[in-house]
């Protein structure tokens, strides 16, 4: 079932209409009336067909009951050719209250309830037509002619989805008449409702003005932000740096006080500074030294390089006893000791 957006009309009715205790603009519209219907791609629709609606289609009760209730809109279809959930508070500007039949015409009450479309229709004297929305339950390929003209396919099973007040309709007979009544706004009327909203335009700007010195404030402190953000990354930075320094510093403190053969397990750093300038330099009082020429000893004592480890090597003893006759001794003996059997 293909939406459709079609608007005969009575050209020459006049239909009633009135305002009611709301203000809202109640019009007897007439929306229908039995014939062939054309459309055309050429002129812009989705399709090309001659469709023919009968007096016992448009007139069904079931079919003419789907109008109460549905919605109205001004100057324009919604997008998609159907109000729905999504779209309704956009396009919505009154309600379908009745259906009836007037002569040949399919009537619909509407009553506009939007302030703004009622503003319009007073002054927008172009909109005076109406344009159903609607699907068919069934459209058989028939052909036939009603009243002079051929059609091709035979609506059946119309439900109403809205309609449109629009200066457009499909059908170019006459359109509804608000013209030249005693309710409608005189000049005095619509001067007020422009000054109204003159007024109101006045406020929304000045609204502006101050919305826009706020925006104003708010990109300053944002600024200022962002400023503290910055200074917040440098000083972190600065942070690092410094502790990577000081890192630096620590282990070349403790390789140097290693090789000094000082035990920096229990010790602090400070104290580790005192006990490699006591190695420089034993004599030093360092009890009344500040920071700065602890730090200042410590640079002079780490300028000389650890003097290395002095170690003498013993030469092992040799035992001449176990030697036999290689040893002096024995050799001793035995010179003298033969010497005395020689005498003998």
């Amino acid at each position: 079932m293909k939406q459709q957006q079609e608007t005969p009309l009575n050209t020459d009715a006049v239909k009633g209409w009135t305002v009611t205790p709301e203000g809202w603009l109640q019009i007897d519209i007439p929306v229908r009336r039995a014939g062939v219907l054309v459309y055309d791609e050429a002129q812009g629709d989705s399709f090309s067909a001659k469709e023919y609606v009968s007096q016992d289609e448009l007139f069904a009760p079931d079919s003419m009951k789907t109008l109460i209730g549905k919605p109205v809109t001004v100057s324009r279809h919604p997008k998609g050719g159907k109000v729905n959930a999504r779209n309704y508070r956009t396009v919505n500007a009154g309600t379908i209250t009745d259906a009836f039949r007037d002569g040949d015409d399919l009537i619909a009450r509407a009553v506009v309830q939007d302030e703004a479309a009622i503003m319009q229709l007073k002054t927008n004297k172009r909109l005076r037509g109406a344009s159903a929305g609607y699907v068919c339950g069934d459209k058989p390929r028939q052909t036939g002619n009603f009243d002079g003209q051929e059609y091709d396919t035979v609506q059946k099973g119309i439900v109403y989805n809205h309609v449109s007040i629009v200066g457009n309709p499909r059908n170019k007979h006459a359109v509804f008449n608000l013209d030249g009544k005693e309710d409608m706004p005189t000049v005095e009327e619509l001067q007020e409702q422009v000054d109204e909203l003159t007024t109101n335009c006045d406020a929304l700007t000045a609204d502006k003005e101050k919305l826009t010195k706020k925006i104003g404030q708010l990109n300053g402190e944002l600024a200022d932000a962002r400023k503290q953000v910055l200074n917040l990354d440098a000083k972190g930075n600065d942070a690092y740096d410094r502790g990577l320094k000081d890192g630096e510093q620590r282990h070349a403190i403790t390789e140097h006080a290693k090789a000094l053969k000082i035990n920096v397990d229990s010790l602090d750093p400070k104290m580790m500074k005192l006990a490699i300038i006591k190695k420089a330099n034993e004599k030093l009082n360092c009890d009344s030294l500040s920071d700065e020429q602890i730090d200042t000893a410590l640079e002079m004592a780490m300028a000389t390089k650890p003097a290395p480890t002095f170690t003498q090597t013993r030469t092992p003893q040799t035992n001449n006893d176990s030697q036999g006759d290689a040893d002096d001794f024995s050799d001793y003996q035995q010179r003298i000791f033969n010497a005395d059997k020689g005498k003998k």
